[in-house]
C-alpha cells in the first residue's frame, strides 16, 4: 500500500501456537509466555528477512500481560520477572497493544471451528484495524495490574530496626575484653580523624601513626560503655538532664515517683553518666565511691560482677557487693543478681559445693513382706580370727544371718570358707531359727557352691523333691548381688560393723588367746548385744514413751538381761587353762 509521499506500508501477519504444558500453570503465565513467543518470532524474522522494518506492534488479548510489561513499580516472581525482562529487552512497552477477543484471530483455531466457520472468521484476513493507515494509541485503562495478583509480590513495609548495640557484647566473656574492644574502636576513630586532618592540611597521610592502647583509653572505653548501657536501658535519663549542683527537690521533680531510680536520688555527671546521689558529697572518698554509676541487670553487668567476684578470691555476696561499690558501680537489685551469679560460678561450685547425696532406692519386696523372723534373710562372712588349740593357731570366720524384716542377727562360727562348712552352719542356723525361704548374699565361692549343690541334688534325686513337697516347703532361693558390688549388701555390712565394735571390747576384756568354745561364746554374746539395739531412734528422749522396740523383743520376746558368769576370774587366767 502506497501513500501520497511514495512510502510503502506493509502489514505482515504471522501466526504460531504452542501446547499448554502438563504441569498446571496459571493463565497469566500462559499469556505471558505467548507474548514472549511473539517477541522471539519478531527477532527471527528480522534476522532472516532482508527488509527494512520501520515499526512493529505486538498484540495480546490479556490486559494483565500488558500491565506486567508496562509496569515500573511492582515486583514479580522469578518466572514472570524473567519473561517480562526478555520482552522489555527485545521490544518497547509502547509497541504492546491490546486486541479484543472478538477481533483476535488467534482464538479461531483454538476454539474448534468447522471449515465454513474458519472461512468466515478473521483467521485469513485478520482484524479490520490492521488495514487502517494509522494505529490508534493505547489508552491507560488497557494496561492495568490486578491489586491482589498472585504473580505480583506483596509490598511489605519493612521498617528499619534500630541496631542492637548492646547485643554485640553478648559473645564477650570478660569485662576487660569488652573494654579492650571499645578502646580499639576509639583508637581507630582517632586515627581516622588524624588522617582527615592531615589530608586537609596537605600532609602525608602515611606518616600518621595509630595511638597505642593505654590505660587512659581503657578508662575512656569504660565510660563509653556505661553511657551506652544507660542510654539504652534507662528512659529516665532522657528527661533527667540536670547536673549534680541541683538540689534533691529539683531532681525528684524530673524523676518519676514510680521509677526504681527515684529513691537513689540520681543525677548526671559531667561525663554524661547517671550516678547515685546521696549525702556523701562532703566526704573525702573518691567521686566513684560517693556516687557510683547505676547499671541494670544485663550481660555486661554480669561481666563486671564476675571480674569483681574474681578479684576478691571468689568471696561471698557481701565481699563482692562491697568491692563493686568501691569500684563505683551500683546494680539495681544487686542482692539477688549477685547471689544468682555466684551460684553459677564454676570455681565456687567446685570448691564449696556440698557433696551430693545419693537418693535411696525403693526397698525390696522381702523387706516389706510380713513373715516370721528369718524367713527372708541375708548372709555374709566376716573375719578371720586366730584361736589357740594346744600349740596350733587356727583361723575361724564369722557367718552372720540377718533378718530382712526384724533386723535381728544370728552368728555362727565357720571353720573354713568352703562350701561344706557353709552348708553345715546353714543347717545349724535352720535348726535354731526355723526354715528359710530366701537368702540374699554376695557372690562368694562358698555361697555359689552351696546353691550349685542344692540344684544338683534336686535334679539328680526325686526323693528329696518328694520329701520337700510332702513337708510343704521348697529349696532355699538364693538371690545374689551384682559382682564386685559390696555396697548392695548394706543390710548385713552395717551389722558386721556393729559386731566388730562389740567384739573389740569383748576381746579386750577376755584376752587375745581364744579357743573354739570361747570364740563361739563371744559370737553369741555379741549377737545378743547387737540384737538389743533399738529398731528406731525416734522418741528415745520422750519421757512418756514406752520402752523402745528391739530385735530381741521380736525374736525372744525378752529384753536383754545377761548376768556375769559365777566365779572369780583374774587377768592371768586368760593365758592359762581357765576360759
Amino acid at each position: 500500500m502506497t501513500n501520497g509521499r511514495g512510502e510503502v506500508h506493509c502489514t505482515l501477519v504471522l501466526g504460531k501456537s504452542r501446547v499448554s504444558p502438563i504441569k498446571a500453570v496459571t493463565v497469566p503465565r500462559l499469556e505471558l509466555t505467548a507474548a514472549v513467543l511473539s517477541v522471539d518470532m519478531s527477532a527471527f524474522l528480522q534476522a532472516d528477512l532482508d527488509l527494512k522494518i520501520d515499526r512493529e506492534v505486538f498484540w495480546t488479548d490479556s490486559r494483565v500481560v500488558l500491565g506486567y510489561i508496562k509496569n515500573e513499580t511492582r515486583r514479580y516472581h522469578v518466572f514472570d520477572a524473567n519473561r517480562v525482562r526478555q520482552i522489555r529487552d527485545e521490544s518497547s512497552p509502547n509497541q504492546q497493544r491490546h486486541v479484543s477477543t472478538q477481533d483476535n484471530p488467534a482464538d479461531a483455531p483454538s476454539g474448534g471451528l468447522t471449515v465454513d466457520q474458519l472461512e468466515a472468521s478473521k483467521w485469513f484476513m485478520g482484524p479490520d484495524f490492521i488495514w487502517e493507515r494509522e494505529i490508534l494509541e493505547e489508552t491507560e485503562e488497557e494496561a492495568t495490574v490486578i491489586p491482589k495478583d498472585p504473580e505480583v509480590k506483596s509490598n511489605t513495609n519493612a521498617s528499619v530496626k534500630e541496631v542492637d548495640e548492646l547485643g554485640r557484647f553478648d559473645h564477650l566473656s570478660s569485662w576487660y575484653r569488652a573494654k579492650r574492644a571499645v578502646a580499639n574502636c576509639l583508637r581507630l576513630k582517632l586515627y581516622l580523624q588524624r588522617c582527615c586532618h592531615a589530608r586537609r592540611d596537605g600532609k602525608d597521610v602515611k606518616k600518621v601513626v595509630m595511638e597505642p592502647l593505654t590505660t587512659e583509653l581503657l578508662l575512656h572505653a569504660e565510660k563509653e560503655i556505661i553511657r551506652l548501657i544507660q542510654r539504652r536501658k534507662f528512659d529516665e535519663k532522657k528527661s533527667l538532664g540536670i547536673s549534680k549542683s541541683h538540689n534533691e527537690r529539683e531532681r525528684r521533680h524530673h524523676c518519676k515517683e514510680t521509677s526504681r531510680l527515684c529513691r537513689l536520688d540520681p543525677f548526671i555527671d559531667d561525663d554524661g553518666i547517671l550516678r547515685v546521689g546521696g549525702r556523701l558529697r562532703r566526704s573525702d572518698l573518691s567521686f566513684e565511691s560517693k556516687h557510683p554509676a547505676i547499671l541494670p541487670q544485663i550481660h555486661l553487668t554480669k561481666l563486671i560482677v564476675s571480674q569483681c567476684h574474681t578479684e576478691v578470691a571468689h568471696g561471698g555476696r557481701g565481699m563482692t557487693t562491697n568491692h563493686l561499690r568501691a569500684k563505683g558501680y551500683w546494680i539495681l537489685g544487686s542482692s539477688n543478681f549477685i547471689s544468682k551469679l555466684i551460684s553459677q560460678c564454676v570455681v565456687c561450685r567446685r570448691l564449696r559445693q556440698p557433696p551430693q547425696i545419693q537418693k535411696m532406692a525403693d526397698l525390696p519386696e522381702d523387706r516389706l513382706s510380713p513373715a516370721p523372723p528369718f524367713t527372708y534373710a541375708g548372709v555374709d562372712c566376716f573375719g578371720p580370727w586366730l584361736i589357740k588349740e594346744e600349740r596350733k593357731e587356727l583361723k575361724r570366720y564369722g557367718l552372720i544371718f540377718t533378718c530382712m524384716a526384724s533386723r535381728g542377727i544370728h552368728i555362727e562360727v565357720l571353720h573354713s570358707l568352703s562350701t561344706d562348712s557353709f552348708i553345715n552352719d546353714l543347717r545349724r542356723f535352720i535348726s535354731v531359727r526355723g526354715p528359710v525361704r530366701q537368702l540374699r548374699c554376695d557372690r562368694g565361692t562358698n555361697f555359689v557352691g552351696a546353691e550349685a549343690e542344692f540344684k544338683r541334688c534336686a535334679e539328680s534325686s526325686e526323693k528329696h523333691v518328694d520329701f520337700l513337697l510332702k513337708e510343704g516347703c521348697d529349696f532355699i532361693a538364693f538371690k545374689f548381688n551384682v559382682p564386685a558390688s559390696s555396697h548392695m549388701g548394706g543390710v548385713w555390712e552395717q551389722q558386721i560393723h556393729s559386731i566388730r565394735q562389740v567384739l573389740d571390747v569383748l576381746l579386750h576384756q577376755a584376752g587375745q588367746q581364744l579357743d573354739d568354745e570361747s570364740s563361739r561364746m563371744l559370737m553369741c554374746e555379741a549377737a545378743v548385744i547387737v540384737n538389743s539395739r533399738p529398731v528406731t531412734t525416734d522418741l528415745l528422749n520422750e519421757p512418756t514413751h514406752s520402752t523402745p522396740l528391739t530385735p530381741n523383743h521380736l525374736l525372744t520376746q525378752k529384753s536383754r538381761v545377761i548376768f556375769s558368769p559365777p566365779g572369780s576370774f583374774s587377768r592371768e587366767d586368760v593365758y592359762a587353762r581357765k576360759r
